[in-house]
């Protein structure tokens, strides 16, 4: 006899096998419409909206309860880039089996969170005779890879998606295997800089006269921080919402210590929050950041060439923590270039989205958080934020439901890397939590 575990591992295998990356634009309809018959086969109301790049799938299941709450599923199904494929152990888009872990490429991040919901519906519907306590609204994105592309534009289109509740995507659990319970993120804004200071590439005798644009533009970076790593931008913190105090204590009470933090990460130079004096949690779940993710200019090849750059590019992002706006951050950030005489450096927004961080206090997320440890067994840790970014604001704004994340990640996921995976136990214990939550509507 087939399982609903079975059945909804065979459709992760079928997902994990379209490489629907969102950066490049690939197979996006193709796991739009495969996750769209699978929950129409399972009983739900299903909508593919294709207006954009990046279908969204919609799908409605209605409770026999005329006063039922509304549940809100969020997942997206498209992946980070698999390159390189010399560094996994395995095919990435062949989900594999390998002592009790399955590997392959958005296995976590975010397929296979997707499934474990789908397998909890499944075998609730199957134990309850088709009937649910709760109205559920899976909404699917398939641009989350790329800042949620039209993610808001969708909403605008769908008033009808409204809940009492959001279960976001991907969670995990930390190193001593308790699960994670998280509320917020961080938004973004990338751009990118140019310099160019010639026409042509110019012999280096010239540099006598003639600037470089390698030279240019790192002035213009480095003029973002001081020593320290403060960023010395005009206005930059003005929109920032400090966090209250029931949220500071929340962070200060993670269990990982800054030793393990340098452990984890191989981190070689000095802590930019030592040498600011600032603690180090508090740091990284809510400040914002400047951070250069590249720089590329001039010749990289072997041996010398002796040339003076014409031009020079850099990527460039700023993580927002919530009440900064990305397009007054990015203005911010070219008002301070023009008036540090670098108006010849050119600015080019690429992504951008706001932060959001949830009440933790809310009913709806203190029974998540109730019924996780009833579920585990363990206490689970509670994050006002996560240090990484995600499009909570935009459901937020549409919506105005709680926000909370859960999933079947573990420390060694290794989300966006090589050699992703999840362990089934995780996955099966993630089921029964879902399953839990659902009941707890009864």
């Amino acid at each position: 006899m087939t399982t609903a575990r079975d059945t909804y591992l065979d459709l992760l295998k079928e997902l994990g096998a379209i490489p629907s990356v969102s950066a490049k634009r690939e197979h996006l309809p193709e796991a739009a419409k495969r996750i769209a018959q699978a929950l129409t086969e399972l009983g739900g109301d299903t909508t593919v909206d294709d207006s954009y790049f990046a279908p969204l799938v919609i799908s409605q299941f209605t409770s026999h309860k005329a006063d039922a709450k509304t549940l809100i599923i969020y997942n997206h199904y498209d992946v980070q880039p698999a390159e390189p494929f010399d560094l996994w152990d395995s095919d990435p888009w062949t989900l594999t089996e390998r002592n009790g872990h399955l590997y392959g490429r958005g296995v976590d991040d975010d397929k296979g969170n997707l499934t474990a919901r789908l397998t909890a519906l499944a075998e609730y519907l199957d134990e309850h005779d088709r009937q649910l306590p709760v109205n559920i609204l899976f909404v699917i994105e398939g641009s989350e890879e790329t800042a949620s592309q039209h993610l808001d534009d969708y909403f605008k289109k769908h008033p009808e998606i409204q809940g009492d509740l959001i279960i976001w995507e991907s969670e995990s659990k930390d190193q001593n295997d308790r699960p994670i319970i998280s509320g917020g993120n961080k938004g973004i804004v990338t751009f990118n800089l140019k310099s160019k200071t010639a026409g042509i590439d110019l012999h280096s005798s010239l540099a006598a006269v003639v600037n470089s644009a390698a030279w240019r533009l790192s002035q213009a970076l480095a003029s973002f921080f001081d020593q320290d790593g403060h960023i010395l931008v005009p206005h930059f913190y003005d929109q920032v919402r400090k966090p209250n105090q029931r949220e500071k204590e929340l962070i200060a009470a993670l269990p990982e210590t800054k030793d393990d933090f340098i452990k984890k990460n191989q981190i070689e130079a000095p802590l930019l929050a030592d040498k600011r004096g600032t603690d180090w949690k508090q740091a990284l779940y809510f400040e914002p950041t400047l951070n250069i993710e590249g720089i590329t200019t001039g010749y990289q090849g072997a041996g010398v060439k002796t040339v003076l750059p014409a031009e020079a590019t850099a990527k460039v992002e700023a993580r927002l923590v919530p009440g900064m706006d990305p397009d007054d951050t990015l203005k911010a950030i070219s008002d301070h270039l023009a008036a540090k005489g670098f108006q010849d450096i050119q600015v080019e927004k690429t992504l951008g989205q706001a932060g959001y961080r949830s009440d933790m206090t809310n009913p709806e997320i203190k029974r998540v958080i109730r019924l996780s440890q009833e579920s585990s067994g363990k206490e689970p840790i509670v994050m006002p934020s996560s240090a990484g970014t995600g499009p909570m604001n935009y459901a937020f704004e549409a919506t105005h439901a709680p926000i909370v994340a859960l999933g079947i990640g573990y420390p060694g996921t290794l989300d966006h890397a090589p050699n992703e995976n999840i362990r089934l136990k995780d996955y099966d214990e993630n089921v029964r939590f879902v399953k839990a939550i659902l009941e707890s509507y009864q």
